[in-house]
């Protein structure tokens, strides 16, 4: 089980987040929504260990710490001057494991990093961080920026992974949060818990 609790976070003076607690039992796809400024991200480095904050995260009854959690940015800084192989080959001595030969997704390793489009580098950095098995993957609007087909691509990957990890994504999609358990809005620094079946009132509420 994974226990989140957030009292407080705030920014030189402004409280992003509060009060929020939540419980996720088992495994499966967890989503993340909120207008622009909601605290999306401000959430998801509080798990990742990456920005101060009173509460606390604990997995099966223990800290959560950072070397269990696989992160995928919103933006993903990747070294442009850097081949795909290379890069696979950098992020592979960072987490100090042999570089994967299968990977989900079919990239030209020979090309240069600066050569690959917005959706092209985002499965560079989906096959870099899914070298490594995680207790807890955490994906930062995944679908941002991607035509269609790259869309259905990484939505099925994100389904398959769920089967056995817990799997926490924002996406601002509302189409892709339909295989979720559960979907927590992020609200004046609350979070509400909703269920797939309820996307039309999420979404009534986000065009607001």
């Amino acid at each position: 089980m994974l226990n989140i609790l957030i009292k407080e976070k705030s920014y030189s003076g402004k409280l992003i987040l509060k009060n929020i607690q939540l419980s996720i039992p088992q495994n499966g796809l967890y989503g993340v929504v909120g207008k622009n400024g909601a605290g999306k991200t401000t959430f998801f480095k509080c798990l990742c260990s990456l920005t101060p904050f009173k509460g606390e995260v604990s997995y099966q009854q223990q800290p959560l710490m950072p070397q269990q959690i696989g992160f995928l940015p919103t933006e993903p800084y990747l070294y442009e001057h850097l081949t795909v192989e290379e890069f696979y080959k950098f992020y592979s001595l960072l987490l100090d494991i042999k570089p994967q030969n299968t990977m989900p997704f079919e990239v030209n390793k020979t090309l240069l990093i600066k050569e690959l489009s917005t959706g092209m580098r985002k499965k560079v950095y989906f096959n870099a961080v899914l070298q490594k098995p995680y207790t807890l993957y955490i994906f930062d609007e995944p679908f941002s920026g991607l035509d269609i087909t790259s869309v259905l691509q990484i939505k099925k990957l994100l389904k398959k992974l769920s089967e056995t990890h817990i799997v926490l994504f924002a996406s601002h999609i509302l189409e892709t949060l339909s295989d979720c358990k559960e979907i927590y809005l992020l609200h004046e620094g609350n979070a509400q818990i909703f269920l797939p079946s309820n996307l039309n009132k999420i979404e009534e509420f986000l065009s607001l």
